[in-house]
Order: C-alpha cells, then sequence, then structure tokens
C-alpha cells in the first residue's frame, strides 16, 4: 500500500474531504497491515452475520476495552446520522461492483465526546462474491 494512491488519499488528505465516501476500483494490497500493531485493521465477515475483528487501536478509537466482541450494529450505532447514510450508501456501492471506499465519519465513542475517522474499506472476493471487507481506520 505504501507510494499508492489509495495511501495518498487514507494518510494524505485533510479531515472532512471524504465526509460523503470515495469510491476506488484498485484496492490496495492489506496483508501486511492485518500483522502490523501499530495500524487500526479491522475485518468484516460478511459471511458470518458481519462479524467483526478489530485490533487494539480499533478498539482504542471506539473507547472500549480490547478484545470485547462488536457487532456491525453497535459499531454503526456509533456513528452520526450523516455519517450512517454516507456509509451505507459507499458500502452497498462498493459490495455490489467489488470495489472498495474510504470514508470519513462522525462517531461517538463510549465514554467520550463525537470525533471523526477516516475509515479504508477494501472487499474480500472469493468465487466472484465479496465475503468480507477489511481495512484500516484511523483517528483524523
Amino acid at each position: 500500500m505504501e507510494g499508492s494512491l489509495v495511501n495518498e488519499l487514507f494518510y494524505g488528505e485533510p479531515a472532512g474531504v471524504f465526509s460523503d465516501g470515495h469510491i476506488f476500483a484498485r484496492a490496495p494490497e492489506l496483508d501486511s497491515a492485518r500483522a502490523d500493531p501499530a495500524l487500526a485493521y479491522w475485518h468484516c465477515d460478511i459471511a458470518d452475520d458481519d462479524r467483526l475483528t478489530w485490533s487494539e487501536k480499533v478498539y482504542d478509537l471506539f473507547g472500549l476495552p480490547h478484545g470485547d466482541p462488536v457487532q456491525r450494529d453497535w459499531a454503526v450505532a456509533h456513528y452520526s446520522e450523516h455519517s450512517k447514510t454516507a456509509l451505507k450508501k459507499v458500502r452497498n456501492y462498493a459490495l455490489g461492483r467489488k470495489f472498495g471506499f474510504i470514508l470519513d465519519a462522525e462517531i461517538s465513542p463510549e465514554g467520550a465526546g463525537s470525533r471523526w475517522i477516516r475509515v479504508l474499506a477494501v472487499p474480500i472476493v472469493e468465487d466472484d462474491r465479496v465475503v468480507g471487507l477489511h481495512g484500516l481506520k484511523r483517528s483524523l
């Protein structure tokens, strides 16, 4: 991902640029991100009832103790109304076309005021079907 356009967008653009989302057709490779504890890596298993797996950094963004099981509905409930709408729109579009997306989203972590995060999502495709999403999140 280093040196790629997606990396430049994820880390280089100012906060708020992607508040309505941004779709991209060529997804970065994230295998190395999964093993890097410095990154806020996440995985959503669509084939298994949208089960989420988060790195410790993602738990920190949402103000949760590390390792607590998290359901996607719970996480989405912590997004602002605008961000929920934008997430639904870009996620559905991306899933239907096997594209990735970037979204700047306002969330309300447990026990804290609202904050902005950037979400990078990349589809996991098996047998020409999206079975999951994975990506990175970061504080803005």
